[in-house]
């Protein structure tokens, strides 16, 4: 396992939805698919592998909430979401 990968794995965590909130307000959550594993997408996103990127976004596998999801969540402040901070980006699964 390189380095990258091993320091993301670490970094890999639980994280409230009034922690990620005030992420999402400035459009910074990422929401990942059940099929695609957090630290991979870290990875391709810390290495600028805009081609991967853009064919996850493309197949809706990466993406922003939806209003609704977003007025759900905020009615359930204690929400968990798997979480990893890949700056500027918190990418999360429900």
């Amino acid at each position: 396992m390189n380095s990258l990968r091993e320091d993301l794995t670490k970094m890999v965590d639980v994280a409230l939805w009034e922690w990620l909130s005030p992420h999402a307000a400035r459009a910074r959550v990422i929401l990942v698919a059940p099929n695609l594993d957090l630290v991979d997408v870290g990875v391709a996103l810390t290495e600028d592998n805009t081609v991967l990127v853009q064919s996850w976004i493309e197949d809706g596998w990466l993406r922003h909430p939806t209003a609704e999801e977003l007025s759900a969540w905020n009615g359930d402040n204690q929400r968990q979401f798997t979480s990893l901070v890949v700056p500027p980006f918190v990418l999360a699964k429900p």
